[in-house]
């Protein structure tokens, strides 16, 4: 039996004794950003969501200034509101990185917690599409970090500056949330991944840090193939990705499946040394996820694996959180969340009864929150 069986049948044994029936219901529902033709932002998208060891519960997002025929590109700010009372209600919008005026400017990335430090650290994407001759059509990557919770944060660190093997490298971060590693090997090890941008490279990918943010080293993904062609339809070509990691330190990544390789579902896979190497006998698609390629978000709160996107073969519709009470195994269970247009998602736990999740909805011109009881 292979390895990564074992590791993932001792964890499916250990949890099921525990598994607490849950059944999920939305509590709450409220718009978070609404993108308009005024003011310094017209459209809000790509929304990032995690809690805080303070209780805060915090939500970024890319605020994009201009109405340009790739909303993709052009010049944006990193947005954030901050909840202090689990969701309930929002404080204003802050906006915590400006790129001023771009021609390909920042692209929101991954957002992680140091709980060993007390830290929430930003990693992203500038000049992803190779068209800013300030960089000589380079990509790099950039981290910002608070030291506070987020009331406060230091100025944006080129990593390519620091790292010369990460200039260049085309690594668009998540979107959505990195993870600290709480579980040996490697415990404490902040690790974000991502999809590489050029279509002749289309794979996942991760970045990690050993020393908290500071200095940050290219670790393993899921290549694309043919290696180092154009993708069309049918190849596998991971994309946008999230990263969890198991009780017993393996790391799983779900990645957007975007020229539906052998289906329209998502592909999944595995690291047991800290995201350093992630082996093609890990590698699955998980045929009950369905996607339209699209971003989607994973979370383990307690026992339960959950997973939002919309749910759908055909287009960005019907929102829908799906969980598995087997680690992955078997998705049988779901809420529908918003049956109309909806894309990217982002899932987080807020305490050990509920869940939030934030995502675009009516082709991107809103970023909703959703708080859900979950037992």
């Amino acid at each position: 039996m292979p390895r990564y069986h074992l590791i993932i049948t001792f964890v499916l044994y250990t949890c099921s004794l525990l598994v607490i029936a849950i059944n999920p219901t939305i509590i709450k529902s409220q718009v978070i950003w609404e993108s308009n033709s005024t003011g310094e932002v017209y459209l809000y998208r790509i929304p990032v969501i995690t809690n805080l060891p303070n209780g805060d519960l915090v939500i970024f997002t890319e605020a994009r200034k201009y109405d340009i025929p790739s909303t993709d590109v052009g010049a944006k700010f990193i947005a954030m509101k901050r909840s202090k009372d689990k969701g309930v209600s929002w404080g204003p919008t802050v906006f915590i990185v400006d790129d001023y005026e771009a021609n390909d400017g920042l692209n929101l990335g991954t957002v992680m917690v140091d709980e060993e430090k007390g830290y929430i650290i930003i990693l992203y994407v500038y000049c992803a599409h190779n068209r800013c001759p300030k960089r000589q059509n380079v990509a790099t990557n950039f981290v910002v970090k608070s030291k506070d919770w987020g009331y406060t944060w230091g100025e944006p660190v080129d990593l390519g500056l620091q790292n010369p093997a990460i200039l260049g490298y085309d690594l668009s971060p998540g979107p959505g949330y990195g993870i600290q590693k709480k579980f040996a090997p490697n415990k404490g090890r902040l690790i974000a991944c991502g999809h590489r941008t050029p279509f002749a490279l289309k794979s996942v990918a991760c970045f990690y840090s050993d020393d908290h943010g500071d200095t940050w080293h290219i670790g393993g993904g899921l290549i694309g193939m043919p290696f180092g062609g154009d993708k069309k339809t049918g190849d596998f070509a991971p994309g946008e990705a999230q990263i969890i990691e198991y009780p017993n330190g393996t790391l799983l990544v779900n990645a957007r499946n975007t020229h539906f390789y052998h289906c329209r579902c998502r592909i999944q896979g595995m690291s047991f040394d800290g995201g350093i190497t992630f082996p093609v006998t890990s590698t699955t698609l998980v045929a009950d996820l369905i996607e339209p390629s699209v971003c989607g978000s994973i979370l383990l709160q307690g026992k339960t694996l959950f997973f939002s996107n919309p749910s759908s073969t055909a287009g960005r519709v019907n929102m829908t959180l799906k969980w598995s009470g087997d680690m992955g195994e078997t998705w049988p269970n779901q809420l529908p969340i918003f049956p109309g247009s909806s894309e990217y998602s982002c899932l987080t736990a807020i305490d050990d009864d509920h869940i939030g999740l934030a995502f675009e909805k009516n082709d991107y011109k809103l970023v909703q929150f959703v708080k859900i009881k979950i037992h």
